[in-house]
């Protein structure tokens, strides 16, 4: 709830704002994104995912990293804010000298709540961390919204992360009963470090990679094609970065559990997962590609249409982002962050080298060259976690399959009613929406898909917990 409620209030303040500023003022800020991306992992150093990983773990270990985490913090914002007059130099934009010292800012404060979120996702104590993350974004959006009204431009978009960088830090240093204590062990973060170095460097790697669109884009085209590559882009991800939270806060942890236990335990609930997470990905990314043109229409306004093309290819890449994660997310909870890199290394040299060729062609090939690398990296990620977890990727297939073929008949009914051009983009809209997702639940009933029986159960169980419906009819219904 904490992350479908931040990304749908996400989606809400970024509705807002697109109708409120430019396609330009979002690029400009866009373009910072791989220097503040690539600081944020030296921040980090992939100790929250050390401290995730490891079972027992003491007030030393949590000290150490709380305080190697402000120190580098306070590096990397000394080092940002060095470079801001070089940054604004290669942009050829004067504007991003400040906008990147105040950045540097966000980041050093942001190392102070670090500790405290990594203990509360450990303990899986996500209500707490929902209610900080709903009164942040709350805050933050209306302070963003306000300004942005009242003509403060890319300046109201840049405040908006240090405003909600500092409301959720002060709540988590209130609703959190840990503090540091005044000790400091090299030796201690020597052991989480030799997990968490990995991480870092695949960390490191895939941000490199991620933001190098927008790097080549900001410097090569201009701030308005960048701004609409990343409008695409943050549509896109709205579903799959949803999604990809959820399993790094929950899946991480749990497979970790599980690949202590008994030897089926993992492969049970990577299974699991799989299909649960293709039953809601799939659909949403197919219905984002069949409904792009009326959805941006409706939804941010004409003066984004041109970033249509860049959404349905987009679209079609993210159907197997969530196997990437998982996949992943095995190798990590098997303590193999070494292999974790490698094949990190391996997937960035492709991906580096395919993007560079195709910026050379236009944007829509970048867009097209991250699509079709997704799915040659799946199979370089699920060759190597399959053995480990024991669900190789025949297996993967086999469950991802039926929610394949009934999102593929929902896309068929959503595009055939796209021909219907002469309509209002609001009513076709609805008409996509409505009779797409009739489609797909009807599909899934008829077709018994486990993970849709799952999910039918699940709140069948909780609508009896309420009391809404008989605890003995939801549990006859759940048995047959």
């Amino acid at each position: 709830m904490e992350i479908v409620l931040k990304q749908g209030i996400g989606l809400a303040l970024s509705i807002v704002l697109a109708r409120l500023l430019a396609p330009e003022d979002f690029g400009v800020l866009a373009m910072l994104s791989i220097f503040t991306g690539i600081a944020g992992v030296f921040v980090s150093g992939g100790f929250g995912s050390a401290l995730i990983q490891r079972q027992n773990i003491t007030r030393e270990d949590t000290s150490s990293v709380f305080y190697f985490n402000i120190a580098t913090a306070l590096i990397m914002a000394l080092l940002l804010g060095a470079a801001a007059p070089y940054i604004a130099t290669f942009y050829r934009m004067p504007i991003l000298k400040p906008l990147t010292w105040l950045m540097a800012l966000n980041l050093f404060l942001g190392s102070f709540r670090s500790i405290q979120a990594v203990l509360l996702t450990k303990e899986l104590n996500f209500r707490l961390q929902m209610k900080i993350t709903l009164v942040a974004t709350i805050i933050s959006g209306g302070v963003t919204i306000v300004l942005a009204w009242r003509g403060w431009g890319i300046w109201s978009l840049a405040l908006q992360g240090l405003v909600s960088t500092i409301v959720s830090g002060l709540l988590l240093w209130v609703v959190s009963p840990w503090r540091p204590a005044l000790c400091f062990s090299s030796a201690s973060l020597c052991s989480l470090f030799r997990f968490g170095s990995f991480l870092a460097l695949s960390g490191l790697l895939d941000t490199a990679y991620t933001r190098l669109n927008t790097l080549i884009i900001g410097r090569f085209y201009s701030a308005r094609d960048l701004g609409l590559f990343s409008r695409a882009d943050n549509i896109q991800q709205l579903p799959t970065s949803t999604i990809s939270a959820l399993l790094g806060r929950v899946a991480f942890p749990v497979f970790s559990a599980a690949a202590a236990s008994e030897p089926g335990a993992l492969r049970r609930a990577a299974s699991k997962t799989l299909r649960a997470i293709m039953l809601v990905n799939t659909p949403m990314m197919f219905g984002i590609l069949a409904t792009a043109r009326p959805l941006v229409q409706v939804v941010f306004g004409d003066k984004w249409l041109p970033c249509v093309p860049l959404l349905q290819v987009l679209s079609l890449g993210g159907v197997l982002w969530p196997l990437h994660v998982i996949n992943l997310t095995l190798v990590q909870s098997r303590g193999r962050s070494d292999l974790f890199f490698r094949l990190e290394l391996i997937k960035k040299v492709l991906g580096v080298t395919s993007i560079v060729v195709a910026s050379r062609i236009s944007i829509l090939a970048m867009a097209w060259s991250q699509a079709l690398l997704g799915l040659v990296c799946y199979f370089i990620n699920a060759a190597y976690s399959g053995g480990l977890a024991g669900y190789p990727i025949r297996a993967q297939i086999r469950d991802i399959s039926p929610y394949l073929a009934v999102s593929i008949l929902m896309l068929v009914c959503a595009r055939t009613l796209s021909m219907w051009e002469a309509l209002p983009p609001a009513i076709l809209l609805s008409l996509q929406v409505l009779s797409g997702a009739s489609l797909y639940l009807f599909l899934c009933h008829a077709f018994k898909l486990a993970a849709f029986r799952d999910v039918v159960a699940r709140l069948r169980g909780i609508l009896a917990e309420k009391g809404f419906i008989s605890p003995f009819v939801a549990g006859a219904q759940q048995s047959q």
